[in-house]
């Protein structure tokens, strides 16, 4: 065995001391470094909680600002369109008008040669065949119109108007061969 000297053994005492004393250090560390990291942790789940949050509150005042927006802006679209078709109704009415007034004479003699009842008959079977042709073609032209509103030419008018043209001009020989019709009996 070796025998220690008094200083050795003082030595060894004070290094046990020493580190006892760095355990007990180490202990008071590691759960003041537990504490912390738990408080940390627990203020940062509060943070994002906090921030998650805000980040709704924001989308939900970011939509409620855009929504409002977004309506007037489609009412306003919706209005053009509907200021255009009644500028298109108004424009075709009248220039319905001034054909009719311009080939109404003409018509009128025309129609006065025909045989009484040629005339009531064809009359007859054309305004059936008008309304059906007329009612089909109305329909198709106005869904047309509505569905490709913004894709509408002058062109596309032009054809529209001269169908109206033709429509109101057999409608119009029919008028007035009924009304001679009843004016020659």
């Amino acid at each position: 065995m070796t025998t220690s000297s008094p200083e050795d053994e003082q030595r060894a005492r004070e290094t046990l001391k020493i580190l006892s004393e760095l355990k007990e250090k180490t202990e008071l560390l590691s759960e003041h470094v537990e504490s912390r990291k738990d408080a940390l942790e627990e203020e940062i789940e509060e943070s994002l909680h906090e921030a998650i949050q805000n980040a709704r509150d924001s989308l939900e005042r970011i939509q409620e600002n855009i929504e409002p927006k977004l309506e007037k802006i489609i009412q306003e679209r919706l209005d053009v369109i509907r200021h255009q078709m009644d500028e298109l109704k108004y424009e075709a009415r009248e220039s319905v008008r001034d054909e009719i007034d311009k080939k109404s004479d003409a018509l009128n003699q025309k129609l006065l040669g025909a045989l009484e009842g040629t005339i009531r008959d064809q009359v007859a079977q054309g305004m059936i065949e008008l309304r059906a042709k007329l009612g089909d073609a109305v329909h198709e032209e106005v869904a047309g119109s509505l569905k490709d509103i913004r894709e509408t030419t002058r062109e596309g008018l032009a054809k529209v108007q001269q169908r109206v043209w033709i429509s109101l001009g057999i409608a119009v020989l029919a008028g007035v061969g009924v009304m001679i019709l009843y004016l020659t009996r």
